[in-house]
């Protein structure tokens, strides 16, 4: 059981029964990642297709592993061949495109034979999935919010909100200026903090006064990934 567990290097000879218990075993841990990725961005939230995608990218990366089976010819061929795929949608969550690589890298693991150390790095890996989304490792603060303002374009924002913001923030930081519907409005974006004890209503309310009560959209940035395109 060990030595099928942990084959030496050059010793995996991947046989009919060896491919469906690779298959099979990726296939398994790729359920697994997938289920701890679904409880780990519960409260989130994430693409509904995506649980299922890391399911079969495991047994998928296991099964390419085998075809080139050592054949660097079968291995430029296959690649060739990829590289006609186009991806037009990608993960823009850094929580996304670990799972997609640890489905990768456990896919491999079982194509190469290596079975043991595939079950090992699962185990490990959720683990410490668990434990940093637990501890809420690196989260920020629920008063360290995303504030977006629109306003038209004929305002002179420079300073406008400045004496609401003072009143209700502990801080705060203009870190954008964009225009939107077609150049006839702007978008302020600002970094705040905002206090537990402040009134959001209230503090929404008086920048509705300042910029014609067009929008104004107020979120935790942990929630907020267009900040970051």
């Amino acid at each position: 059981m060990m030595e099928f567990l942990f084959p030496a290097i050059g010793d995996v000879d991947l046989t009919a029964t060896g491919t469906i218990v690779s298959m099979s075993l990726s296939l398994v841990l790729g359920i697994i990642i997938s289920v701890v990725y679904v409880i780990t961005n519960k409260k989130r939230g994430y693409i509904s297709s995506f649980p299922a995608a890391i399911v079969i990218l495991a047994p998928l990366m296991a099964g390419v592993t085998l075809v080139i089976n050592s054949n660097v010819a079968t291995a430029v061929s296959l690649g060739g061949a990829l590289t006609l795929l186009r991806i037009r949608s990608y993960p823009k969550d850094t929580k996304d495109i670990v799972s997609l690589l640890f489905a990768i890298v456990i896919g491999l693991g079982c194509g190469t034979g290596y079975f043991g150390i595939s079950i090992i790095i699962t185990i490990i890996v959720c683990a410490i999935m668990v434990i940093l989304n637990t501890t809420r490792f690196g989260v920020p603060k629920p008063t360290n919010m995303l504030l977006k303002i629109t306003i038209p374009e004929d305002l002179n924002f420079e300073g406008v909100f400045d004496e609401v913001l003072e009143k209700y923030t502990d801080d705060y930081a203009l870190k954008e200026i964009r225009t939107t519907d077609f150049g006839s409005l702007y978008e302020l974006r600002y970094i705040i903090n905002l206090p537990v004890e402040s009134d959001r209503r209230e503090f929404v309310d008086e920048i509705r006064c300042r910029n014609g009560n067009l929008d104004v959209i107020l979120t935790l940035r942990e929630f907020d990934t267009n900040l970051y395109k």
